[in-house]
């Protein structure tokens, strides 16, 4: 339900991470009110499109997918730049995958032997035009993945969460009906502002230095209490090592 518009609906968290309906607009023309999350880990309500990353431990606007190979999340104000790099690398691995087999071709042109022989005193472009096939196929997968998605108006996770939901569910409130116009509504808008502005000054209150609710409560485990186990010393409350101890004073005794 919509909070009352006697009430400040920022001014208490609610009690769990349910999606929460607040009152976003007060003009009357709005179209419809958008259900909004309130992250208890950076004490903010969520704009539309916006999730919290585990890994970076951050809310990040209209989030499309934590990247492991950039170790970074690709979010609104970075996403034409991991499309720059995929497409650059498409680019490339085309480029490096032809160039080395014309190469090849080339020369068997110029000197009239067969293939065999040009490979064989070309091995190092043999080399990369093979290494080019392995490779080329994930990035160009990846780009023509996400040329799909930006066409439809989606981010990878929107994608992947409405197969949840039968198709009759699946709602692209984002889209612009084309292709085109999507591509550039994505790819060409200017970059938005930054919502952290660490250089500003100290206020009372600010949440950058306020206390963390995702603090961890439940005890390390003993490899990690102590440094780990790397750091903790080998044979623990055991004599050190003394060297080799000969054991004819053990037989004698016996």
């Amino acid at each position: 339900m919509p909070a009352p518009t006697s009430e400040d609906p920022l001014a208490l968290a609610p009690p769990t991470t349910a999606w929460t309906r607040i009152k976003t607009a007060g003009s009357s023309n709005t179209a419809m009110e958008v259900p909004v999350k309130y992250c208890k880990t950076c004490n903010i309500w969520r704009p539309p499109r916006c999730h919290h990353c585990s890994v970076c431990d951050n809310c990040v606007d209209t989030q499309d997918h934590h990247c492991v190979w950039l170790n970074n999340c690709v979010g609104r104000r970075n996403y034409r730049y991991f499309f720059t790099f995929v497409s650059s690398g498409t680019l490339l691995g085309i480029f490096l995958t032809f160039a080395s087999l014309g190469h090849c071709l080339g020369y068997r042109s110029m000197e009239g032997v067969p293939f065999s022989h040009a490979i064989n005193e070309h091995r190092m472009p043999f080399a990369l035009f093979i290494y080019g096939l392995l490779i080329t196929p994930y990035p160009v997968s990846l780009l023509t993945y996400h040329l799909f998605l930006t066409g439809r108006g989606e981010t990878t996770r929107e994608y992947l969460y409405s197969h949840k939901l039968l198709r009759k569910d699946r709602y692209r409130p984002f889209t612009h009906n084309n292709f085109v116009k999507n591509w550039i509504v994505v790819l060409m808008r200017p970059r938005p502002p930054t919502y952290l502005h660490f250089k500003q000054k100290y206020e009372e209150g600010d949440q950058r230095f306020g206390p963390r609710r995702g603090k961890r409560t439940a005890p390390l485990v003993a490899e990690q209490q102590g440094g780990g186990l790397e750091m903790r010393t080998v044979g623990g409350a055991e004599t050190s090592f003394q060297g080799p101890r000969s054991t004819a004073g053990n037989a004698s005794s016996a």
